[in-house]
């Protein structure tokens, strides 16, 4: 009876020193993101209670360094946190990973600035894209005679130029959801990582020019290669055929619908082989193959991010803000919801776009 006593005892001391782990294991991020995360889900509580978001901050992640840095100088925080880790086959990338790229790890936009080159938008008002002007013409042979002049090939160069501007997505929950979800902290990142990847890879992957407000989309410029017609894994394979061929690639991605690359797994499981990045920033029924080691992105060193419960807010119902009269408001306050508002100056180019991007539209597979 007394063995039996004591192994319920043993038992009994290692559940509770298993719960304490994982209650520990718990509060410590597991990376930038998840301190970003909490240090908003602090700010955002902080603000509902009308409470100091580091005494909150404390109470809520004791042990946690990170969110606390994040919440004093998050700008700073970002500057300093590790970029995504790297695989073998990923390029050197220079820069450090950006607010947006961290709060929206499963955008293409994301993808293609951790396969890609990164540069700072701190201080600058433009940024220039040296590249190797294919037209030079090629070296000769390698191999030489004794004594005869060893061939040289001039290094010609031409440089685009990408800006920085400044990127403005706004989300919106009740205060209900904030003050009494248990788990608010998945919700607001779940919330924070569709929002941005949404409004990023949808700008990202147009065909609008640059402006004085956005930079220009991928597919400024790039005609639709014409689609395969009769369907099925024919049609997939030529279409995808034609994009590599479109593109000389030393990192050759495909971005589809996370639809579209269900399907093509499901024509040729084969492709699982290939990197297919999920974006739902394309049309329906449109393919893309990109040079992600032609890609650049940069962010700027200062995130803002805002707060507010009394503001009064334009309904995205595709109208320009100038019909501010004619569009449909919102009132915060009336209806008890939270406004979260991130401004960061970021922006996106390829170093060359001839030979670096291709698309094909209505595919029929």
């Amino acid at each position: 009876m007394d063995r039996l006593s004591h192994i319920e005892r043993t038992l009994g001391e290692l559940k509770h020193l298993t719960i304490g782990l994982e209650r520990r294991t718990r509060k410590r991020a597991r990376g930038p993101q998840e301190a970003i995360i909490r240090a908003c889900v602090c700010r955002v509580i902080a603000f509902i209670q009308k409470t100091d978001p580091d005494q909150l901050a404390t109470r809520m992640y004791a042990g946690d360094g990170d969110v606390c840095r994040a919440l004093s100088d998050l700008g700073g925080f970002v500057t300093r946190a590790p970029a995504p880790p790297m695989t073998t086959d990923d390029l050197p990338q220079t820069g450090s990973a950006g607010i947006i790229e961290l709060l929206s790890p499963r955008s293409a936009y994301s993808a293609l600035a951790t396969r890609g080159m990164r540069v700072s938008l701190s201080g600058v008002t433009s940024v220039p894209l040296p590249s190797r002007d294919d037209s030079e013409p090629a070296m000769g042979g390698v191999f030489v005679g004794e004594g005869e002049p060893i061939p040289v090939r001039r290094l010609g160069l031409s440089s685009a130029v990408i800006r920085p501007h400044m990127a403005k997505i706004l989300t919106i929950f009740s205060a209900e959801l904030a003050k009494h979800t248990a788990n608010f902290e998945a919700v607001l990142r779940a919330i924070i990582a569709e929002d941005t990847a949404a409004a990023i890879d949808t700008a990202m992957l147009s065909n609008a020019a640059a402006t004085a407000a956005n930079p220009a989309g991928l597919l400024n410029g790039v005609v639709p290669l014409p689609a395969t017609t009769g369907g099925g894994v024919a049609a997939l394979a030529r279409d995808l055929g034609a994009l590599a061929d479109a593109i000389d690639a030393d990192d050759q991605v495909f971005l589809m619908r996370p639809s579209e690359k269900l399907r093509a797994l499901t024509l040729a499981p084969g492709l699982a082989a290939a990197t297919i990045i999920e974006t739902t920033g394309l049309p329906a029924g449109t393919i893309a193959a990109i040079d992600a080691a032609a890609f650049v992105s940069g962010e700027g060193a200062a995130p803002e991010y805002d707060i507010s419960d009394k503001t009064t807010i334009v309904a995205d119902d595709g109208l320009p803000v100038r019909d501010f009269g004619a569009a449909s408001t919102m009132s915060l306050w009336q209806q008890r919801l939270i406004g979260l508002r991130l401004l960061q100056s970021v922006t996106w180019g390829l170093r060359s776009a001839a030979g670096s991007i291709a698309v094909v539209g209505g595919v029929t597979w």
